[in-house]
């Protein structure tokens, strides 16, 4: 298997964006995309440009925006928006958006198509009128992360539009191999930046799902002693098969000098009052969709000071005389390094596309109220294709 460097590597994405078939449904399409900035969502809506596909709005996800990127889609005229999570989730930013979209897709013969990365357009989406649903122009949303599947699950029944999620997707896992790795090496990186060891220590990993599994496996390759919890107790069986130590979340934060956290649950996987039993000193690095893996706003209210640490970790000095060090506010670490490579994202990427060229062809086949998954025969032609561009 050789290393390709001259062409685009969203090959397979690239090649369904370019089939005829399909462009002719883009080309008929408003899409509102909520995404990280980053070079490989950059690469993949352009392949969506030239396919025809107009672009009502793209969100960028905070805390995942390269700012060469910002600066090349303003340049080239795309509709970008910034926007904080607490703008996006308790303002009425995007219910308007989604009436701008809806008068664009009427004046103009149009249906309007959501890629969401987070969940956030599931309470706009059920807010929507009896009059705007009507219309029939909102084909549906396909998700792309397990915090956003929850939150999608939770809202199914008040959505009226079909909804896809590709979070418990078997390619998704691939790309949660690399997302776990990324982690670990993030934190060792920031750590060796100023003069500290990763290994050696003691690793709890909060969420024993796609990514904490891989969290878990680069941990102990890192050296480190690692502990698994996990709300469901089947998870902890799995974890104590793979070989790792399982307990009581209460006693094993005890012990843990760095704390990663993967749940994509969006109530959160650590209260401020389990953050206060932690040790001193202990580090807690997020591996979730959005900020909410620890209840790092109530440690910012409570705490008597702070003090940076360097580029990614702010020390929080508490009421009770110990310490708390968060790393990325509290946002997902592995955006720390580099984005996954794009030839794997490209998997993911391809499998949202032929998602929604199924909402596009035929939504009628696909009723609300449920959380629907891709066929196994997209994932059968994905990796077909992935493997002939890469193994060859």
């Amino acid at each position: 298997m050789t290393y390709h460097f001259h062409e685009s590597q969203l090959r397979v994405f690239r090649k369904y964006a370019r089939q005829e078939r399909n462009r002719k449904q883009l080309s008929k399409t408003i899409v509102l995309v909520l995404e990280h900035l980053l070079p490989t969502t950059e690469e993949m809506l352009y392949h969506l440009n030239d396919a025809g596909a107009e672009f009502g709005a793209v969100l960028a996800k905070p805390y995942s925006i390269d700012p060469g990127v910002r600066r090349r889609m303003e340049d080239k005229g795309f509709p970008t928006y910034f926007k904080s999570y607490k703008e996006l989730e308790e303002t009425d930013f995007l219910d308007r958006l989604l009436q701008e979209a809806l008068k664009n897709a009427k004046a103009n013969g149009k249906r309007i198509l959501i890629v969401d990365v987070g969940g956030y357009f599931a309470a706009p989406l059920s807010r929507l009128s009896r009059e705007a649903l009507d219309l029939e122009l909102f084909v549906g949303v396909v998700e792309d992360t397990t915090f956003g599947h929850n939150r999608y699950l939770d809202a199914a029944a008040s959505i009226k539009i079909p909804i896809f999620s590709v979070a418990r997707s078997v390619l998704k896992e691939i790309e949660a191999r690399f997302v776990g790795r990324d982690a670990v090496l993030a934190m060792d990186y920031t750590l060796r930046k100023s003069g500290i060891s990763l290994s050696g220590r003691n690793a709890l990993v909060i969420g024993y799902g796609m990514i904490g599994k891989n969290v878990a496996r680069a941990l102990r390759s890192a050296d480190l002693s690692v502990y698994v919890y996990d709300k469901h107790d089947f998870k902890n069986l799995g974890a104590f098969i793979d070989g790792y130590s399982v307990h009581k979340k209460r006693e094993l934060i005890k012990h843990a000098d760095i704390i990663f956290s993967a749940t994509g649950d969006p109530n959160g996987a650590m209260t401020y009052e389990e953050i206060e039993e932690c040790r001193n000193n202990v580090i807690l690095a997020s591996v979730g969709s959005k900020d909410t893996e620890f209840d790092v706003s109530e440690v910012r209210d409570q705490a008597l000071g702070v003090v940076p640490l360097g580029d990614a970790l702010e020390e929080y000095k508490l009421p009770h005389s110990r310490s708390v060090v968060v790393a990325k506010n509290g946002a997902a670490v592995n955006f720390i390094l580099p984005s996954i490579p794009n030839e794997i994202l490209d998997l993911v990427f391809s499998e949202i596309l032929l998602c929604s060229m199924l909402l596009l062809k035929r939504r009628d086949k696909y009723v609300p109220g449920f959380v629907h998954e891709s066929p196994y025969s997209f994932l059968n032609e994905v990796s077909r294709d992935w493997l002939r561009f890469v193994n060859s």
